[in-house]
């Protein structure tokens, strides 16, 4: 009976959280201002006079996770048996690979993916700063396997950096010019995890971000693919989807 009601546990309403401390990935980043006119993040730079149409190709850069294992002190709480950095990397790989499906499968006119930085080529840079898990999520593991004890105990560490213990993730990234490395945008967002049936079957740590990253991944296509002023349009609220 506690497994089954393990099953039905459920995190809180996705929403827009307090804006997650500066990580130090970005430089400059005290020029970012909430733009929700045009972008769904909640800090967004533009240099001045930059005009999408002078790109047609992106590259993804592999995703750092520098600032969230030196950030959130994970490695200060590994007990030396639990492997955060696999973990961390695990996480950036999907994030990596997410953002490259969007732009890879979107069909509308526009930026299309590469592999190499050059002339009218567009260079995404990611870091994922922050990752809180939910308490319940947290429950959810230990009862699936005991092994995941000393795992919660870290994960839990972690999660009291989040703004009331609630589970989110929250990302930095960078558009720069393929050819001069000069920087064209910066952004920065936090999101809470939208509400969850958990299925113990799938549940990781970290399991909670895959959905507001899929969603950073679609909304940075739209951002490249429509009007300047045309608005982004942020995540909603809850779904329907299983964990």
């Amino acid at each position: 009976m506690v497994l089954l009601g393990a099953m039905f546990l459920s995190v809180p309403w996705g929403c827009k959280t307090a804006t997650a401390p500066d990580a130090g990935f970005l430089q400059q980043s005290e020029k970012m201002t909430p733009q929700r006119e045009r972008f769904p993040f909640q800090r967004v730079w533009v240099k001045p006079g930059v005009q999408k149409e002078n790109y047609n190709y992106i590259v993804i850069s592999p995703v750092n996770t520098q600032y969230l294992m030196e950030n959130t002190g994970w490695k200060a709480a590994n007990p030396g048996n639990i492997d955060l950095e696999k973990s961390a990397s695990e996480m950036a790989e999907y994030t990596e690979q997410t953002f490259r499906e969007a732009f890879q499968n979107d069909t509308r006119p526009g930026v299309r993916l590469t592999d190499k930085p050059g002339p009218r080529t567009i260079v995404l840079e990611l870091a994922i700063v922050e990752l809180a898990p939910s308490k319940a999520v947290l429950g959810a593991l230990s009862l699936a396997s005991p092994a995941f004890g000393t795992e919660v105990g870290v994960a839990l560490g972690a999660a009291s950096a989040a703004p009331g213990g609630k589970p989110s993730v929250a990302i930095e990234g960078r558009l720069k010019d393929g050819a001069t490395g000069e920087t064209l945008i910066m952004f920065a967002d936090r999101q809470e995890s939208q509400m969850h049936i958990i299925d113990l079957k799938a549940v990781t740590w970290w399991g909670h971000a895959k959905d507001i990253i899929k969603d950073w991944a679609d909304q940075c296509v739209q951002v490249a693919k429509t009007p300047k002023d045309y608005q982004v349009k942020d995540r909603s609220f809850f779904t329907l989807k299983p964990w």
